[in-house]
Protein backbone atom coordinates (compact mmCIF):
# COMPACT_ATOMS: atom_id res chain seq x y z
CA UNK A 1 0.00 0.00 0.00
CA UNK A 2 3.38 2.35 -0.46
CA UNK A 3 3.12 4.83 -2.64
CA UNK A 4 5.36 4.44 -6.03
CA UNK A 5 7.91 7.33 -6.36
CA UNK A 6 6.84 7.09 -10.15
CA UNK A 7 3.46 9.05 -11.48
CA UNK A 8 1.61 7.39 -14.08
CA UNK A 9 -1.59 8.32 -15.94
CA UNK A 10 -1.00 6.01 -18.77
CA UNK A 11 -4.02 4.02 -20.35
CA UNK A 12 -3.53 0.98 -22.51
CA UNK A 13 -6.29 -0.32 -24.69
CA UNK A 14 -7.09 -3.29 -26.89
CA UNK A 15 -9.54 -3.72 -29.75
CA UNK A 16 -11.00 -6.73 -30.38
CA UNK A 17 -12.17 -7.78 -33.75
CA UNK A 18 -12.86 -10.59 -36.52
CA UNK A 19 -8.92 -11.10 -36.80
CA UNK A 20 -7.60 -10.92 -33.25
CA UNK A 21 -6.89 -8.43 -30.74
CA UNK A 22 -5.42 -5.12 -31.77
CA UNK A 23 -3.23 -3.00 -29.67
CA UNK A 24 -4.11 0.56 -30.11
CA UNK A 25 -1.81 4.07 -29.01
CA UNK A 26 -1.23 4.51 -25.63
CA UNK A 27 -3.09 7.34 -24.40
CA UNK A 28 -1.55 9.99 -21.29
CA UNK A 29 -4.41 11.99 -20.24
CA UNK A 30 -5.84 13.16 -16.49
CA UNK A 31 -4.20 13.05 -13.70
CA UNK A 32 -1.67 11.13 -12.45
CA UNK A 33 -0.93 8.70 -9.42
CA UNK A 34 1.63 7.12 -8.07
CA UNK A 35 -0.42 3.86 -6.57
CA UNK A 36 -0.14 0.46 -7.91
CA UNK A 37 -3.64 -0.22 -6.17
CA UNK A 38 -7.80 1.03 -6.84
CA UNK A 39 -9.65 -0.03 -9.70
CA UNK A 40 -11.27 0.91 -12.98
CA UNK A 41 -15.13 0.43 -13.60
CA UNK A 42 -17.58 1.78 -16.31
CA UNK A 43 -21.12 3.20 -16.21
CA UNK A 44 -24.37 1.12 -17.42
CA UNK A 45 -24.21 3.20 -20.51
CA UNK A 46 -20.64 2.37 -21.63
CA UNK A 47 -19.34 5.90 -22.14
CA UNK A 48 -17.82 6.63 -18.57
CA UNK A 49 -15.08 5.25 -16.84
CA UNK A 50 -14.06 5.98 -13.69
CA UNK A 51 -10.71 5.26 -11.48
CA UNK A 52 -9.99 5.25 -8.37
CA UNK A 53 -7.10 4.84 -6.09
CA UNK A 54 -5.70 4.21 -2.52
CA UNK A 55 -4.17 7.43 -2.17
CA UNK A 56 -7.20 9.07 -3.18
CA UNK A 57 -7.47 10.45 -6.86
CA UNK A 58 -11.03 10.20 -7.78
CA UNK A 59 -11.64 10.73 -11.30
CA UNK A 60 -14.37 10.25 -14.13
CA UNK A 61 -13.64 9.85 -18.40
CA UNK A 62 -16.15 10.01 -21.37
CA UNK A 63 -15.00 6.84 -23.01
CA UNK A 64 -15.67 6.42 -27.09
CA UNK A 65 -16.89 2.92 -27.21
CA UNK A 66 -15.82 2.77 -31.28
CA UNK A 67 -12.19 3.88 -30.80
CA UNK A 68 -11.91 3.52 -27.16
CA UNK A 69 -10.66 7.02 -26.80
CA UNK A 70 -10.89 8.44 -23.46
CA UNK A 71 -11.60 12.25 -23.36
CA UNK A 72 -12.73 15.12 -21.01
CA UNK A 73 -11.14 13.77 -17.29
CA UNK A 74 -12.75 15.35 -14.58
CA UNK A 75 -11.16 14.91 -11.54
CA UNK A 76 -13.10 14.93 -8.15
CA UNK A 77 -10.99 14.25 -6.03
CA UNK A 78 -6.83 14.79 -6.16
CA UNK A 79 -4.40 12.44 -5.06
CA UNK A 80 -3.14 12.94 -1.67
CA UNK A 81 0.72 13.26 -1.05
CA UNK A 82 1.17 12.11 2.31
CA UNK A 83 -0.65 9.82 4.98
CA UNK A 84 -3.23 8.86 5.99
CA UNK A 85 -4.91 7.74 2.27
CA UNK A 86 -8.54 6.82 2.05
CA UNK A 87 -7.54 3.76 -0.09
CA UNK A 88 -9.95 3.52 -1.88
CA UNK A 89 -10.30 0.19 -3.18
CA UNK A 90 -13.61 0.12 -5.49
CA UNK A 91 -16.42 2.19 -7.27
CA UNK A 92 -19.29 1.24 -8.75
CA UNK A 93 -22.21 3.56 -10.72
CA UNK A 94 -25.54 3.33 -9.23
CA UNK A 95 -28.08 1.81 -12.40
CA UNK A 96 -28.92 5.12 -13.60
CA UNK A 97 -25.50 6.06 -13.59
CA UNK A 98 -26.65 9.13 -11.19
CA UNK A 99 -24.60 8.12 -8.09
CA UNK A 100 -21.38 6.46 -7.94
CA UNK A 101 -20.35 4.61 -4.57
CA UNK A 102 -16.57 4.23 -3.27
CA UNK A 103 -15.62 1.56 -0.92
CA UNK A 104 -12.58 3.44 1.24
CA UNK A 105 -11.01 2.06 4.16
CA UNK A 106 -7.90 3.71 5.81
CA UNK A 107 -5.86 3.73 9.47
CA UNK A 108 -4.86 6.96 10.63
CA UNK A 109 -2.93 5.78 13.21
CA UNK A 110 -1.54 3.08 11.91
CA UNK A 111 -3.17 0.47 13.18
CA UNK A 112 -7.23 0.44 13.59
CA UNK A 113 -8.99 0.57 10.42
CA UNK A 114 -11.88 2.74 9.49
CA UNK A 115 -14.03 1.50 6.93
CA UNK A 116 -16.56 4.04 5.16
CA UNK A 117 -18.78 3.67 2.03
CA UNK A 118 -19.10 7.01 -0.02
CA UNK A 119 -22.04 8.30 -2.60
CA UNK A 120 -21.73 10.55 -4.70
CA UNK A 121 -24.09 12.88 -6.43
CA UNK A 122 -22.92 13.09 -10.54
CA UNK A 123 -26.09 15.56 -10.95
CA UNK A 124 -25.06 18.01 -8.07
CA UNK A 125 -23.39 21.45 -9.11
CA UNK A 126 -20.57 19.95 -7.25
CA UNK A 127 -19.70 16.69 -7.10
CA UNK A 128 -16.99 16.56 -4.85
CA UNK A 129 -19.23 18.74 -2.35
CA UNK A 130 -21.95 15.83 -3.01
CA UNK A 131 -19.79 13.10 -0.97
CA UNK A 132 -21.39 11.72 1.98
CA UNK A 133 -20.42 8.76 4.33
CA UNK A 134 -23.20 6.14 3.75
CA UNK A 135 -21.42 3.88 6.13
CA UNK A 136 -18.72 4.10 8.31
CA UNK A 137 -17.09 1.72 11.09
CA UNK A 138 -13.79 1.38 12.81
CA UNK A 139 -13.03 -2.27 13.07
CA UNK A 140 -9.76 -3.70 13.37
CA UNK A 141 -11.25 -6.90 11.81
CA UNK A 142 -12.97 -5.88 8.51
CA UNK A 143 -12.21 -4.44 5.55
CA UNK A 144 -14.58 -3.66 2.91
CA UNK A 145 -13.51 -4.34 -0.43
CA UNK A 146 -15.27 -5.21 -3.84
CA UNK A 147 -18.34 -3.69 -5.48
CA UNK A 148 -20.53 -4.67 -8.00
CA UNK A 149 -23.99 -3.64 -9.60
CA UNK A 150 -26.04 -6.90 -9.65
CA UNK A 151 -29.19 -7.53 -12.52
CA UNK A 152 -31.58 -7.12 -9.76
CA UNK A 153 -30.28 -3.66 -9.72
CA UNK A 154 -29.37 -3.82 -6.55
CA UNK A 155 -25.13 -3.25 -5.23
CA UNK A 156 -23.13 -5.51 -3.59
CA UNK A 157 -20.28 -5.10 -1.67
CA UNK A 158 -17.44 -7.64 -0.22
CA UNK A 159 -15.80 -7.67 2.82
CA UNK A 160 -12.64 -9.80 3.82
CA UNK A 161 -11.65 -10.23 7.73
CA UNK A 162 -8.61 -9.58 8.54
CA UNK A 163 -8.83 -11.29 11.82
CA UNK A 164 -6.74 -14.03 10.29
CA UNK A 165 -4.75 -14.54 7.56
CA UNK A 166 -5.04 -15.54 3.95
CA UNK A 167 -6.29 -18.18 3.16
CA UNK A 168 -8.69 -17.77 6.32
CA UNK A 169 -8.25 -21.00 8.93
CA UNK A 170 -11.36 -23.88 8.35
CA UNK A 171 -12.46 -22.64 11.84
CA UNK A 172 -13.12 -19.01 10.55
CA UNK A 173 -16.58 -18.24 9.96
CA UNK A 174 -18.03 -14.61 10.96
CA UNK A 175 -20.45 -12.13 10.08
CA UNK A 176 -17.66 -10.46 7.87
CA UNK A 177 -17.03 -12.83 5.95
CA UNK A 178 -19.74 -15.26 5.40
CA UNK A 179 -22.36 -12.61 4.23
CA UNK A 180 -22.39 -9.52 1.85
CA UNK A 181 -23.32 -6.15 2.39
CA UNK A 182 -26.67 -4.40 0.29
CA UNK A 183 -26.89 -1.19 -1.00
CA UNK A 184 -31.15 -1.89 -1.67
CA UNK A 185 -31.98 1.17 -3.58
CA UNK A 186 -28.64 2.90 -5.34
CA UNK A 187 -30.44 5.03 -7.46
CA UNK A 188 -32.02 6.66 -4.40
CA UNK A 189 -29.40 10.06 -2.60
CA UNK A 190 -28.47 9.66 0.94
CA UNK A 191 -29.77 7.31 3.54
CA UNK A 192 -32.17 6.61 0.86
CA UNK A 193 -30.21 4.33 -0.75
CA UNK A 194 -30.92 1.69 2.08
CA UNK A 195 -27.45 0.17 2.69
CA UNK A 196 -27.82 -2.98 4.57
CA UNK A 197 -23.92 -4.24 5.96
CA UNK A 198 -23.37 -7.98 5.97
CA UNK A 199 -27.46 -8.86 5.07
CA UNK A 200 -26.83 -11.42 1.97
CA UNK A 201 -26.19 -14.73 3.59
CA UNK A 202 -23.19 -16.69 0.89
CA UNK A 203 -25.34 -19.52 2.43
CA UNK A 204 -22.05 -21.03 4.35
CA UNK A 205 -18.64 -19.97 1.67
CA UNK A 206 -16.85 -17.14 2.38
CA UNK A 207 -15.68 -14.18 0.66
CA UNK A 208 -13.05 -12.10 0.49
CA UNK A 209 -11.21 -8.82 -1.08
CA UNK A 210 -12.90 -10.24 -4.38
CA UNK A 211 -15.69 -10.26 -6.88
CA UNK A 212 -16.62 -11.25 -10.23
CA UNK A 213 -14.62 -8.84 -13.12
CA UNK A 214 -16.97 -9.62 -16.06
CA UNK A 215 -17.49 -7.54 -18.35
CA UNK A 216 -21.29 -6.42 -19.18
CA UNK A 217 -21.81 -8.21 -22.37
CA UNK A 218 -25.82 -6.64 -22.54
CA UNK A 219 -24.98 -3.17 -23.14
CA UNK A 220 -26.84 -3.81 -26.70
CA UNK A 221 -26.06 -2.30 -29.77
CA UNK A 222 -24.52 1.38 -29.78
CA UNK A 223 -27.88 2.81 -32.19
CA UNK A 224 -25.96 4.40 -35.44
CA UNK A 225 -22.91 3.43 -34.63
CA UNK A 226 -21.03 0.72 -36.96
CA UNK A 227 -18.67 -0.54 -34.37
CA UNK A 228 -20.57 -3.15 -33.09
CA UNK A 229 -20.67 -5.30 -35.77
CA UNK A 230 -17.99 -7.41 -36.95
CA UNK A 231 -17.69 -8.32 -40.44
CA UNK A 232 -16.82 -12.03 -41.01
CA UNK A 233 -16.33 -11.81 -45.15
CA UNK A 234 -18.73 -14.88 -45.78
CA UNK A 235 -21.50 -15.23 -48.11
CA UNK A 236 -24.33 -14.22 -46.22
CA UNK A 237 -27.39 -16.29 -46.11
CA UNK A 238 -30.76 -14.74 -47.75
CA UNK A 239 -32.66 -12.32 -45.98
CA UNK A 240 -35.63 -13.22 -43.94
CA UNK A 241 -37.45 -10.78 -46.42
CA UNK A 242 -36.15 -13.27 -49.29
CA UNK A 243 -37.03 -16.37 -47.90
CA UNK A 244 -40.81 -15.02 -47.47
CA UNK A 245 -40.04 -15.27 -43.81
CA UNK A 246 -42.78 -13.12 -41.97
CA UNK A 247 -43.19 -12.85 -38.06
CA UNK A 248 -46.62 -11.19 -36.14
CA UNK A 249 -46.26 -9.93 -32.61
CA UNK A 250 -49.53 -9.03 -30.73
CA UNK A 251 -50.37 -7.76 -26.89
CA UNK A 252 -53.14 -9.39 -25.24
CA UNK A 253 -54.20 -7.48 -22.42
CA UNK A 254 -56.51 -9.42 -20.73
CA UNK A 255 -53.97 -11.85 -20.57
CA UNK A 256 -51.40 -9.70 -20.06
CA UNK A 257 -49.36 -11.52 -22.79
CA UNK A 258 -47.05 -10.95 -26.04
CA UNK A 259 -48.20 -12.98 -28.55
CA UNK A 260 -45.40 -14.54 -31.37
CA UNK A 261 -45.87 -16.47 -34.30
CA UNK A 262 -43.24 -16.39 -37.30
CA UNK A 263 -42.91 -18.36 -40.31
CA UNK A 264 -40.04 -19.85 -42.90
CA UNK A 265 -37.43 -19.84 -40.22
CA UNK A 266 -34.06 -21.50 -40.62
CA UNK A 267 -32.53 -23.80 -38.29
CA UNK A 268 -33.82 -25.48 -34.94
CA UNK A 269 -33.06 -22.96 -32.37
CA UNK A 270 -33.76 -19.67 -31.80
CA UNK A 271 -33.39 -17.14 -29.52
CA UNK A 272 -36.52 -14.52 -28.70
CA UNK A 273 -35.26 -11.09 -27.82
CA UNK A 274 -37.12 -7.99 -27.01
CA UNK A 275 -35.04 -4.16 -26.88
CA UNK A 276 -36.05 -1.11 -26.03
CA UNK A 277 -35.51 1.33 -28.39
CA UNK A 278 -32.27 2.22 -27.44
CA UNK A 279 -31.40 -1.26 -28.13
CA UNK A 280 -30.56 -2.42 -24.88
CA UNK A 281 -32.08 -6.02 -24.17
CA UNK A 282 -35.20 -6.18 -21.90
CA UNK A 283 -35.84 -10.20 -21.87
CA UNK A 284 -34.68 -13.05 -24.18
CA UNK A 285 -35.56 -16.79 -24.31
CA UNK A 286 -34.53 -19.81 -26.08
CA UNK A 287 -37.24 -20.66 -28.88
CA UNK A 288 -37.51 -23.55 -30.33
CA UNK A 289 -38.41 -23.67 -34.31
CA UNK A 290 -40.52 -26.13 -35.45
CA UNK A 291 -40.89 -27.05 -39.04
CA UNK A 292 -39.80 -24.00 -39.90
Amino acid sequence: HDALPISTHDFYTYQITKNGIITMPLQLIGATHTTNGGQVFFNNQGNKLGIVSLTGLFSIYDFNRCTGILSNPLTIEQERSAAPYPYYVSGVFSPDDSKIYLAAYTHPNGINFVDTLYQFDLDATNIAQSKLAIYSAANADIGLAAMKLAPDNRIYLTTVDLSASIPYPDSLYTQFNTNLSVINQPDSLGLACDFQPFSFYLGGARTYYGLPNNPDYELGAWVGSPCDTLSTGLTPNPSPEERGAWMQAWYNHEWDMIHVNASKLQGKKGVLRLVDIEGRIVFEKPAEVVSG
